[in-house]
């Protein structure tokens, strides 16, 4: 560890800067390498002398203590600065918190105002230096991490478009075997659809399967487990035994396992044998090519790349009057209708004797979805944030694919229904203020109100009806009845005024309407109010 810290000290007061100086002495683990008087002169000393500490005061010419604090930030990081100042002053506490000014110290400054500062800063730096260049500590990080560094390397191995030595050879110098010999890889997705209560989180099955993993196979020469998002890669890598064999005892017994004593279901693809390391990535893709075939098979949960890739497959998707069908059934039908018809077709589906390509038949479901969701113009993002496919391509079973499928198929129908009453409130909203804008209008009628929104008598009648409880007229002549009344009560204007701004040529008619609305005559009315 190095003896003593070199400081660089700060202030336009030439006493000040010696005074602070003769307090600093060796004993305290800091030298003195320079002193400037204003922040531009200390910058350039920085990049002479490279100091570990800049005590520096706040309040200089050409540049002050806070801007050369955000400049040795910004060139050099490494460096620590201390403020000096003899202002209280808050936002000088608050620019030295964000700069991360290691000390905030005010004038005049004592000698045990400095011997303090020192101690403690002492004990931060060495603790740094220690971190950074003890050997011991370093090596002992170094192991510490190696799994997490191999870990690392073969997930980019596994999702890397080009396989590349670099790769390869730094899990050779991280202790990993990757010399030829024969691999398995074997790919365990936990079945998410299941609830996993808060003690059996999934990352807590995960190491005991890894754990049951690490027992079973305590005797091989190599063996590798990986956590990735819903699950585990297995691998394991032997010269003599008879690698399949040995890989199905241990496989069926810990989907045994995981059914019994974690009450999970679990589904595994196993890939075929490869005898060189750098074929992992295709490994791990043929085993979650297995399990995507598994998916749609009754082959158990346990699933071998080279038993079901040579099957013959068959295309099932939906046909032209099917998704016509569900669409009605979708926008008409009740929840439990639509339930129905799609659990019709999951249970087609698994009873299907041929094997079902499940590429084809996904790509057949996301597109009934997005037809669906153009049918009732609504975009389909609002409901599915992801991308369509990958999201159908995650679910480890089919039960979960049809589930999801529901739900989203029930979102969009609860938009539609949710769209066309706010399409209803808005219509009614527009005519009914169309109508208090225009009542003075003696010809204001249905027909011209439905000319001008675009919309049939019919559907205009219905929704005053189912609205308001009110026919076109009727509710027209509320309107105006009751601006006559208004009328009548605050303004002296002739009956006749009145009638012609209420929409009524004559005022015989409109005395005639006003007192089977009111039960009075308009002028009865008037002098009844002002009595």
């Amino acid at each position: 560890m190095q003896t003593l810290y070199k400081l660089l000290l700060v202030d336009d007061e030439d006493e000040v800067r010696g005074r602070i100086s003769s307090l600093i002495d060796q004993d305290s683990g800091f030298v003195v390498v320079g002193k400037a008087g204003n922040g531009h002169d200390a910058y350039e000393l920085v990049e002479e002398l490279k100091p570990d500490v800049v005590l520096t005061d706040i309040k200089m010419p050409f540049i002050d203590g806070i801007e050369l604090a955000r400049m040795l930030k910004r060139d050099f990081p490494t460096v620590k600065v201390a403020f000096i100042s003899g202002y209280d002053e808050f936002k000088y506490a608050q620019e030295a918190i964000k700069l991360n000014v290691v000390s905030y110290l005010m004038k005049p400054l004592t000698s045990s105002d400095i011997n303090s500062f020192l101690q403690t800063l002492k004990m931060k730096l060495d603790d740094e230096y220690s971190r950074k260049f003890n050997d011991d500590v370093a090596m002992k990080n170094y192991k510490d991490s190696l799994p997490l560094l191999i870990d690392h390397t073969i997930s980019s191995v596994l999702i890397s478009k080009d396989q590349t030595k670099d790769n390869l050879q730094r899990l050779k110098q991280y202790g990993l075997d990757t010399e030829k010999g024969k691999y398995l890889s074997c790919l365990l997705e936990i079945d998410s659809s299941k609830n996993i209560d808060e003690l059996m989180s999934l990352e807590k099955i995960k190491v005991l399967l890894g754990e049951l993993f690490q027992s079973y196979f305590h005797d091989y020469q190599f063996k590798y487990f990986l956590s990735i998002q819903n699950g585990i890669l297995m691998m394991i890598k032997e010269y003599d035994q008879p690698l399949v064999k040995a890989i199905d005892g241990f496989l069926y017994e810990l989907v045994q396992t995981a059914d019994q004593y974690m009450d999970i279901r679990v589904r595994i693809g196993i890939s075929n044998i490869f005898y060189e390391f750098d074929q992992l990535q295709k490994s791990y893709q043929e085993a979650k090519e297995a399990i995507r075939y598994g998916k749609f098979l009754n082959t158990g949960r346990i699933v071998y790349i080279n038993e079901v890739e040579h099957k013959q497959t068959e295309r099932i998707a939906f046909d032209f009057e099917e998704i016509k069908s569900i669409e009605n059934t979708i926008k008409y039908g009740s929840t439990h209708e639509i339930h129905e018809l799609l659990e019709h077709k999951k249970i087609e589906i698994k009873n299907h004797e041929k094997m079902i390509s499940s590429d084809y038949f996904l790509i057949g479901l996301a597109n009934l979805m997005i037809d669906f969701a153009q049918s009732i113009n609504i975009d389909l993002s609002t409901v599915v944030k992801e991308n369509l496919l990958q999201k159908l391509l995650s679910f480890s079973t089919l039960d979960e694919i049809f589930d999801w499928t529901e739900h989203v198929l029930l979102e969009l129908k609860a938009i539609l229904i949710q769209s066309s009453l706010s399409r209803t409130e808005r219509i009614l909203d527009e005519v009914i203020k169309y109508v208090e804008q225009n009542f003075t209008d003696p010809f204001l009628s249905l027909n011209m109100v439905c000319d001008q929104f675009d919309i049939s008598i019919s559907y205009l009648s219905m929704l005053l009806k189912k609205e308001k409880n009110v026919t076109f007229n009727k509710y027209v002549i509320e309107v105006r009845m009751e601006h006559a009344k208004s009328l009548l009560k605050q303004s002296p204007l002739k009956i006749v005024d009145v009638a012609n701004l209420c929409g009524y040529n004559e005022v015989y008619y409109f005395s005639h309407s006003f007192k089977k609305y009111t039960g009075y005559s308009p002028k009865q009315y008037r002098e009844a109010i002002h009595v």
